[in-house]
C-alpha cells in the first residue's frame, strides 16, 4: 500500500497545485542543487542563535545559510538528498547522513504537496542525531507540473515557511525572520515516532502526521515549525530546513507503463467525482 501511495503522490501533488489538472505526460528523475536556510527553534518557538553564522542582518545568527543537492523520482514519489556540512554552535561541522524524501500527499491519504524527510546528523561527538521533518513542496511540484528543464531555477514561489513569522529581539528592536514564498519549506506538522528513537535511528519519523498544538512564544501562532527531535543534544528542539532556490541540474526521462498513468488519471477523476458529489 505504501508503494501505491508513493507512485500516485506526485500526480496528486501536481493536481493540487494546478487546480486538478491532469497528471504529467512524462516521468523523470530530477537531480538538482539547492540553497536555503537552516533554523533551529527551541521548544517554545524561539530561534536558537548560531554563533558561527553572520552576526549582521537580516537574521542576526538566527538562521544559517545552507546548500546541498537532491535527486527525486517523480514516478516513485521519493528521493534522496544531501546537505553540505555547515559550522554550528562553535562545536564543529554538522554533517548530514542518509537523507530520504517521500511524497505523502496531504499526509492522510488525499492529494497534497507534503514531503516527509528523514535524516541523521553527526555533530560534536553525537553520531546519527535523528531528524524527521515535513515539508510543503508546492513550489517544486508546481514547477514539475509545468515541465522542468535543465538549468532552470525555481525560487520565489510556493508556500511560506512555518518559521517565516518568528520574532526575535536584537537590542531594543523586534525583528521577524522572513524568507518569503519558497519551493520547499518546513511545516508545523509533527511525525509519529518509529518505535524507540535514539542516536542512529533513521528513519525516525513516519505517518500519521500529528498537528502541533504548542503556542509560539514569539508571535502567539499555534504550532512550531519542524518536528521535535527525540534524541541527541537538543531534545524537543525543532530543526527547520527551508529550500529557497532549486537549480535543476538534469532531467532524465523514466519509461513508465501506460497502466501507471491510467491509474493516476483514474484516481484524480475519482477525487473530482467525490468533490462534485460533496458540493
Amino acid at each position: 500500500m505504501k508503494n501505491l501511495v508513493q507512485k500516485t503522490a506526485v500526480a496528486s501533488a501536481v493536481a493540487a497545485v494546478l487546480g486538478g489538472a491532469a497528471v504529467p505526460a512524462a516521468a523523470d528523475t530530477i537531480t538538482a542543487s539547492w540553497s536555503g536556510v537552516f533554523t533551529m527553534l527551541q521548544p517554545d518557538g524561539v530561534a536558537l542563535v548560531n554563533g558561527d553564522a553572520p552576526s549582521s542582518g537580516p537574521w542576526y545568527q538566527r538562521r544559517t545559510a545552507v546548500t546541498g543537492t537532491f535527486s527525486f523520482d517523480t514516478v516513485a514519489g521519493s528521493g534522496t538528498a544531501d546537505v553540505t556540512p555547515f559550522s554550528f554552535f562553535g562545536s564543529g561541522l554538522a554533517i548530514a547522513t542518509t537523507i530520504t524524501m517521500d511524497a505523502i500527499g496531504d499526509g492522510t491519504g488525499g492529494p497534497g504537496t507534503l514531503v516527509l524527510g528523514n535524516m541523521g546528523f553527526n555533530w560534536n561527538g553525537n553520531n546519527g542525531i535523528p531528524v524527521s521533518i515535513v515539508l510543503d513542496a508546492a513550489g517544486f511540484f508546481g514547477a514539475v507540473g509545468g515541465g522542468v528543464t535543465t538549468s532552470q531555477n525555481i525560487s520565489g514561489t510556493g508556500a511560506l515557511a512555518a518559521s517565516d513569522n518568528t520574532l526575535f529581539n536584537f537590542g531594543k528592536t523586534s525583528y521577524t525572520l522572513p524568507i518569503g514564498p519558497a519551493p520547499m519549506v518546513t511545516t508545523t506538522w509533527n511525525t509519529t515516532d518509529i518505535g524507540t528513537v535514539g542516536l542512529g535511528t533513521n528513519p525516525s519519523g513516519t505517518l500519521p502526521l500529528v498537528a502541533d498544538t504548542v503556542t509560539d512564544a514569539t508571535n502567539s501562532d499555534i504550532g512550531i515549525g519542524g518536528s521535535p527531535m527525540r534524541a541527541g543534544p537538543f531534545p524537543n528542539f525543532n530543526a527547520n530546513f527551508d529550500i529557497t532556490n532549486i537549480h535543476i541540474d538534469s532531467v532524465t526521462p523514466i519509461p513508465v507503463p501506460a497502466a501507471v498513468w491510467l491509474f493516476g488519471s483514474g484516481l484524480l477523476g475519482l477525487v473530482g467525482v467525490a468533490r462534485r458529489r460533496k458540493a
